[in-house]
């Protein structure tokens, strides 16, 4: 299902009017975000809790972004707040994919399409070294996903839906993807196959980084546009 998540997330992420000039900013965020998430889980006492309260705060406020999604975010938000197992939690990774789209849209405002696209690339190698170099990524992903919160606020720190699990940069990545992507179709359905292909390293190992497939829809985002 969270492999189809992303896929739906390239889909639905569209640029904004506003481009951005500054390139510094795409190549540097998505990874930066990453490295930064997983010192604070690892180094910084509480961390692993203060990230769960600002993925239960910033999420909504961000998938509620405009009058058109408003509603459909509130909505969402009281499905995973009433709701209950893979209901609750399908709303849950709904309400992240939203507000990673919003994210993607703000740093598109920023930074230009050549920019992200360097930045997904930056962000793989990231991921991968932090997941399969070092032994970090494991236990600050494990530690996040058991963060205690208040009782009755909805889990939206990580994308989970049964025993699957993903974090949020693995749904910022498809978003980033979307918001430069010509064909975005065609890049969305070459990310969910890779996805799909990708997570069978899963009967290899217990985590895998997840923002690898993406570079996939952004091969083939870009050899379309250089074909149009």
């Amino acid at each position: 299902m969270l492999c189809a998540a992303q896929a739906a997330v390239v889909l639905a992420a569209r640029p904004p009017r506003t481009r951005g000039r500054r390139g510094v900013a795409g190549v540097l965020v998505p990874a930066a975000a990453l490295g930064i998430a997983v010192a604070i889980i690892r180094a910084v006492a509480g961390g692993p809790h203060a990230l769960a309260l600002l993925g239960a705060v910033a999420t909504p406020v961000l998938a509620a972004a405009g009058r058109v999604r408003l509603p459909i975010a509130a909505g969402l938000w009281l499905i995973a707040w009433l709701g209950g197992g893979l209901i609750a939690q399908g709303a849950a990774v709904a309400l992240i994919a939203m507000a990673a789209i919003t994210v993607a849209q703000l740093v598109a405002r920023v930074a230009p399409d050549w920019s992200i696209a360097l930045g997904l690339v930056v962000l793989a190698a990231v991921d991968v070294v932090l997941v399969w170099g070092t032994p970090q990524v494991e236990p600050a992903t494990t530690a996040l996903h058991e963060a205690a919160l208040p009782s009755g606020i909805p889990r939206l720190q990580d994308a989970t839906f049964g025993s699957a699990m993903m974090g949020w940069v693995d749904l910022l990545a498809p978003a980033l993807l979307g918001v430069i992507a010509v064909a975005r179709r065609r890049a969305a359905l070459v990310t969910g196959i890779a996805a799909g292909l990708w997570g069978l390293l899963f009967f290899f190992t217990s985590t895998v980084p997840a923002t690898v497939p993406v570079l996939a829809g952004l091969a083939f985002a870009r050899a379309r546009r250089r074909h149009l």
